[in-house]
Parts: C-alpha cells; structure tokens; sequence
C-alpha cells in the first residue's frame, strides 16, 4: 500500500487506526458511563459498537504531532489543546445541526458552556501521550500483519456497515428533533388557548354583568350562553392535542429511545422542557428517574443564582 507523503501513513493503515481507535474509545465511554450510573449503555452516536470522534483524535494526533512524539510536554499540551477543540466543535456542531446538545458536562467542574471540561481534556492529553509513545507502535505493527486481501474485505464490509449506520443514525437524531419540537409546539398552543380564553371570559364578565332576557317564565343569561360555548370550543381542541401530545411521548421507537439511552444528559435550549418530558417517560421505563433529578436540582440552582 502506498504511504501518502504528508500523513506518512497509506489509506489502508489509516482507516485501520480509525476503526481500531473507536472501538476503544467506544469501549472507554460505555466504561465511563457505567461507572456514572451503575448499568451497561450502548454509548455513541452510531448503534455499532464505534465512537468515530476517538478514531479521527487520534488520527490528528499522529499526522500532525509526529515531529514532537518523541517529546512529553510539547506532545502533552498540543494534544490537549487540539483533542478539546475538536471536542468543542464536534458538540457545538451537532447542536446546531439537530438542535439538541448531546453530551453536557454543566455538571462538572471548570467546564465551558458545556461543551468540554477539564477533566475530559487532561484525560485526552495523557492518554494521547500514552496511545502515541506506547500504545501506536504495537497497534500499527498488528496492522501490518493483518493480510491484505482479509483487510480489503474487512473494509469494504465495514464501510458499507458505517454508511448505512450513520444513515439510520442521523434520520434518528432527525426525528427526535422533530418529536421534541412538536411537543414543544403543543404545549405553547395549549397554554396560548388556555390563556386567550381565560381572557375572553374575564373580558367578558367585565363588559357585561348583567345580559338577561326573559323568554316567558325562563330567564336566559346570553352571556354565561356565549362563553359556555367559548369553553366547549377550546376544550374540544385542547383534548385533542392533548391525545397527540400522550401519543407522541408515549410512542415506543428503538432509535430515538437508544439516543436517549446513549446521552442521558442529552439537553436543548430551545425545547428544554419537551426534552426532559421526553427523556422522563424513556428513562423511567429504565428507573433512572435520577439522572432528571439531578438535571433538575442544577436548574434550579442555577435559577436561585
């Protein structure tokens, strides 16, 4: 295979490291994970057992750093740097991309917005220095020995396997957004209708106190009439969202329910509180109610602050 000038590696050797380096990363976030809330979970964006953002981190780490790997502090502190704003973009990217933040480390200390903290990026610095100084040379000596026509399979069926992945995965994330959004937009209509008829009743209490006529012995209030119908009205369409609303929360779909599963501290700015509804009725079918819980105490006290 012909090793490209400037990565000083071939395609081949390449998508190797990338494929290889995910899985571990994949296998560090389940580990990680589990530690947090005490139970296996399908970590990632991709159902397979992949973390691509770990494959292309250490792919960076070895093009362009090459020249310092022999060092301990430069390599330390670029690999830092450059593994915490890849991390940065990567989570401000895929918010504005489906509206939603799927990783938030508001809860750990010295973090930014959010999107990364200090504890994530001393743990890619060190284990950069430990991939490129010990672990990559052994990594990349297995590769070499794997048989080329073996290889090729492999990648082919690997690439087919991630296309198709992502591809659910994406139309996945899609249909969350879509589902968070709708929710969203039925509460504001609900409360809109509730809000807007509660005026017109006390609009109309003000205006007219005293509509009565008499149709022979019975007295009829043309008032209390009016606004009956009002409310018979706006209740026959707030029963109405309210069944779409339940059917859309309640809904069970295994795609959207393992993104859920794989990022429970999944946010969004904009349909925050449809979200939490969301991820209430998925993860209390789990009993872990006490990751929202925990959500909800940081939102309160960021309220009192």
């Amino acid at each position: 295979m012909r090793v490209l000038p400037f990565f000083e590696y071939s395609l081949y050797q390449m998508y190797f490291l990338f494929c290889f380096w995910s899985f571990v990363g994949w296998c560090i976030e389940v580990v990680d994970m589990t530690l947090e809330t005490g139970e296996y979970q399908n970590r990632g964006f991709l159902n397979m057992p992949i973390c691509p953002i770990y494959g292309f981190g250490v792919l960076m780490i070895n093009v362009f750093f090459r020249p310092i790997s022999n060092t301990f502090m430069p390599l330390l502190i670029c690999s830092t740097i450059l593994c915490t704003a890849f991390e940065l973009f990567m989570g401000w990217g895929m918010e504005k991309l489906f509206g939603t933040r799927w990783w938030d480390y508001s809860h750990m200390k010295f973090n930014y917005k959010g999107y990364i903290c200090l504890r994530n990026s001393l743990f890619f610095g060190f284990g950069c220095v430990l991939v490129v100084r010990v672990v990559e040379p052994i990594v990349e000596t297995a590769i070499d020995m794997i048989p080329v026509k073996a290889g090729l399979v492999f990648i082919v069926v690997m690439s087919v396997l991630i296309v198709l992945d992502t591809v659910a995965s994406v139309m996945a994330a899609i249909k969350l957004k879509n589902k968070i959004k709708r929710l969203d937009e039925i509460s504001e209509i609900m409360l809109s209708v509730s809000v807007k008829t509660g005026m017109k009743l006390a609009d109309g209490a003000l205006k007219v106190k005293s509509t009565v006529y008499r149709i022979g012995d019975e007295i009829v209030d043309v008032r209390d009439s009016a606004m009956e119908k009002v409310q018979d009205i706006n209740a026959a369409n707030i029963e109405k969202l309210k069944i779409e609303y339940e059917r859309l929360i309640s809904e069970k779909d295994a795609a959207t329910e393992r993104l859920v599963k794989a990022f429970p501290h999944m946010s969004s700015h904009t349909y925050g509180r449809s979200l939490r509804m969301l991820k209430a009725k998925i993860l209390g079918r789990l009993g872990r109610n006490n990751l929202l819980d925990e959500e909800d105490e940081e939102e309160r006290e960021k309220v009192q602050v």
